[in-house]
C-alpha cells in the first residue's frame, strides 16, 4: 500500500469511527425508546426464530439483530451501535465506489457528505427493513463495478450473494437489481458479459441463496407480498398521486448535505462553482454507466414498480436511494473549488457532531413531548413487570407472550427469560409457537388498559376464567401512568 492510499484509508477509519461513536451515542442520548413504532423490537422477536421469512418481510434483517445481540447485551445503547454500524458500512462501501470517479480527497469528501443526509442519520437510527439495505445496496452496487472491471469469477460470486443478500431485507431492492439487469443489456460492453461464466455464476448463486425464501413464501400463500398490497388506501392511483409526494422527500433529504457542500465553496474563494462535465462524462465509461443505471435507473424503476403495482409511496423507502447521492454531488462541483481550504467538510462534521451533542438534552425533552404511536410507553419498565408477574406465579421461565405488538416484542428483548412472542396474536403468522408448545410452557398475553380488540383476543386465547393482574408503570417523568392487563395460560402442571 503506497503512503497516500494508507493515509486516505486512515482519515477513512477515523471519520467511519466517529461516525458510529456520535450516532451511537447521540441516539442512546435522545431517544425514550428503541423506536416509536416497535419496529427494532419485532426485528428481534422475528430473528431470534430464525424463520425463512415473516409475515411482514423476507428474513434476513431479523437474522442480522438476533446474530448482533448474540454478541452484545440487550439494551439499547447496543441496538444503536448496531445502527451505526450499519450506516458506516454503507459510508465504506460507498467510499469505494466514489475512488473510481473522484481524487482520494473528493472521494473522502463525499464520503463525508453522508453526515448530513438524514436517510443515513436521523432516519437510520431505527433498525429495520429500510435502513437495513443502506449497506448493502451500496456493496451490491461496488462489486458489480469490480466485476465489470476485472471479470473475476470471486466478484461475481460476491456479486450474486451480495444481490441476494438485498432481496432478503426487502423486495424494494428489485428496483436496484432490475437496474443492474438493464445496464447488463442496454449497454453494448457490458452486454458483452452473457456471453462470460461470471454473469451466470453471479446469477446462479443469487438463486441458491435466494430459494429457500422462495419456498417459503409458496408454502405460505405470499404473505409478505399481501402485506405490502394493503398498504395505502387502496385506490388504483395511489402510486400516481403520492409520486410528487416522494420526489419531494427525496429533494428535501438533499438539502442539508447541498447547503454544507455551498458554504465549503464559498470558503474556497471566488470563481465559477460547478462544471457539469465531469458528471457528464460518465457516460463515457463502462462503470460511469454503470453508476448512472444503478442510481437514476432505481429510482425510476421504484416509480415504475410502484404506479404499476398501486403501491403507496413512503419516503423512507429512500433510505438505500442514497449510496451515490454525495458522489453526483461532487462531480458537478468545479475542480479546484474544494482544495483551497481542505478543512471546510471535516471541520463541518466535527462541529455538527458537537452541536448535535450539545443539543441533545434538548432534543430529549422535545422527544418526551412526543406522545405519537408508541413513544413515550415505558416498554423496558413494562417488560420486566411481566415478567415479574409471571415468575412470582410459576417456577418455570416465561417461554412465550402475545398481546399488544410494544408488549409482547418489547417482553422479548428486554426480559431475561428471552420468550418468543406471538406475533398479531395469530398462531397462523407464527409458525415457531403452536398451541401444544402453549400448553405445555405457558404464555402471558398484554394489552393495554381499553385496548378493546387485543383485550378480547387474549381472552380467547387464554379461555374462560384465566388468571388475570392489572400492572400499573409510571412513564417517563412521572407525568402519566401506564396500566396494562395480563391474561396468564399457566405451564403444565400448574392449576389457574
Amino acid at each position: 500500500m503506497t503512503g497516500l492510499a494508507r493515509a486516505s484509508s486512515v482519515r477513512m477509519g477515523l471519520l467511519l469511527a466517529f461516525f458510529v461513536a456520535l450516532w451511537t451515542v447521540y441516539a442512546s442520548l435522545t431517544q425514550l425508546n428503541l423506536d416509536g413504532f416497535g419496529d427494532m423490537l419485532e426485528n428481534y422477536s422475528w430473528g431470534i426464530a430464525w424463520e425463512q421469512g415473516y409475515y411482514k418481510h423476507p428474513p434476513l434483517f431479523a437474522w442480522i439483530t438476533a446474530a448482533w445481540f448474540a454478541v452484545f447485551p440487550n439494551v439499547d445503547w447496543a441496538y444503536y451501535l448496531l445502527s451505526a454500524v450499519n450506516g458506516a458500512a454503507l459510508m465504506f462501501a460507498s467510499w469505494r465506489i466514489a475512488v473510481r470517479f473522484l481524487d482520494p480527497w473528493r472521494a473522502f469528501l463525499a464520503t463525508a457528505l453522508f453526515f448530513f443526509l438524514p436517510p443515513v442519520t436521523f432516519l437510520a437510527i431505527k433498525y429495520n427493513a429500510n435502513s437495513a439495505m443502506l449497506p448493502f445496496w451500496a456493496a451490491t452496487v461496488w462489486f458489480y463495478l469490480r466485476f465489470l472491471e476485472k471479470r473475476r469469477l470471486t466478484d461475481a460470486v460476491i456479486l450474486g450473494a451480495l444481490a441476494a443478500a438485498s432481496m432478503l431485507i426487502k423486495y424494494f431492492s428489485a428496483a436496484l437489481l432490475g437496474a443492474i439487469c438493464l445496464h447488463v443489456l442496454f449497454d453494448r460492453e457490458a452486454r458483452s458479459l452473457l456471453l462470460k461464466p461470471g454473469v451466470w455464476v453471479a446469477s446462479l448463486v443469487f438463486i441458491a441463496l435466494t430459494t429457500p425464501h422462495l419456498i417459503w413464501l409458496f408454502r405460505n400463500d405470499f404473505l409478505p407480498l399481501t402485506y405490502v398490497s394493503e398498504q395505502g388506501d387502496g385506490s388504483a392511483l395511489i402510486g400516481v398521486t403520492s409520486t410528487p409526494r416522494f420526489l419531494a422527500a427525496l429533494l428535501a433529504y438533499l438539502l442539508p448535505a447541498v447547503l454544507v457542500l455551498l458554504i465549503a465553496i464559498l470558503r474556497n474563494g471566488r470563481g465559477p462553482w460547478f462544471d457539469a462535465g465531469p458528471f457528464f462524462a460518465l457516460r463515457e465509461t463502462l462503470a460511469g454507466r454503470a453508476l448512472l443505471w444503478t442510481g437514476f435507473g432505481a429510482l425510476a424503476l421504484t416509480l415504475l414498480l410502484g404506479i404499476v403495482f398501486t403501491v403507496q409511496f413512503s419516503s423512507v423507502w429512500a433510505l438505500p436511494l442514497y449510496f451515490s447521492a454525495p458522489i453526483f454531488l461532487i462531480l458537478l462541483v468545479k475542480p479546484g473549488r474544494l482544495e483551497a481550504q481542505k478543512p471546510a467538510i471535516p471541520a463541518a462534521v466535527v462541529l455538527y457532531g458537537a452541536c448535535l451533542l450539545a443539543l441533545s438534552p434538548l432534543i430529549y425533552a422535545q422527544e418526551a413531548q412526543n406522545t405519537s404511536h408508541y413513544n413515550d410507553v415505558p416498554v423496558r419498565a413494562l417488560a420486566g413487570e411481566i415478567e415479574n408477574a409471571w415468575n412470582a406465579r410459576y417456577d418455570t421461565p416465561l417461554a412465550y407472550v402475545a398481546g399488544d405488538k410494544i408488549l409482547a416484542s418489547g417482553t422479548t428483548f428486554y426480559a431475561a427469560s428471552r420468550p418468543y412472542s406471538m406475533q398479531a396474536n395469530s398462531y397462523a403468522l407464527t409458525p415457531w409457537i403452536t398451541p401444544e408448545d402453549v400448553a405445555v410452557k405457558g404464555m402471558a398475553i398484554a394489552c393495554f388498559d381499553g385496548q378493546k380488540g387485543c383485550l378480547a383476543r387474549a381472552a380467547e386465547l387464554s379461555g374462560v376464567g384465566a388468571d388475570t393482574q392489572d400492572l400499573t408503570v409510571p412513564g417517563f417523568g412521572g407525568e402519566r401512568r401506564w396500566t396494562v392487563r395480563v391474561f396468564f395460560v399457566p405451564p403444565d402442571g400448574f392449576g389457574t
